[in-house]
């Protein structure tokens, strides 16, 4: 997997994932950890297409870190401070977002492609699980995103700051 054919936001994500497994004690960084590093990025995707689709990013954020706290924590010797593995579920959602690109016909593969290969879990994950809880759904997203993206495809490392440049700098 190249991850410099991720955007910027998209690695940035990648590395709070691994941060956050860190200071929740974890050897692991998975799922969860990347969709809470995808839904705290400030001027993120994430959090902008949350508040489309109505849904509390607060609310959302407070359950995926109630799913983190209850996972084991590990410390004392043997631990090497720092050093976080990354769970063959978190590897196969890297490899579902490049397929989801693959399928928008998309250069680099971007926060929208993690959160699409996240609603394809389904109930079967913790992070499924919250956004049935939440009522969010692959069609609802899809609606969603196509009003913040819009017909553009991801052909740049950084496409998430023209997303909405419209609405963000005024109409001429």
């Amino acid at each position: 997997m190249d991850l410099q054919k991720f955007t910027l936001k998209a690695q940035e994500a990648i590395t709070g994932a691994q941060t956050t497994a860190i200071e929740y004690g974890h050897l692991e960084a998975d799922g969860e950890h990347l969709l809470l590093a995808l839904l705290e990025q400030s001027e993120g995707l994430a959090p902008r297409l949350f508040q489309k689709l109505d849904v509390s990013v607060g609310s959302f954020i407070r359950r995926v870190r109630q799913e983190l706290a209850g996972l084991p924590k590990v410390s004392g010797p043997g631990v090497e401070p720092g050093k976080v593995y990354v769970t063959k579920r978190l590897n196969q959602l890297l490899l579902k977002a490049q397929e989801e690109a693959g399928k928008m016909k998309d250069e680099y593969v971007s926060v929208e492609h993690l959160l699409l290969a996240f609603l394809d879990e389904g109930i079967k994950t913790p992070a499924g699980k919250i956004f049935k809880e939440f009522h969010m759904s692959r069609d609802k997203f899809l609606n969603g995103l196509s009003t913040v993206r819009g017909n553009q495809r991801v052909t740049s490392a950084d496409p998430e700051a023209s997303y909405e440049a419209l609405q963000k700098y005024g109409r001429e």
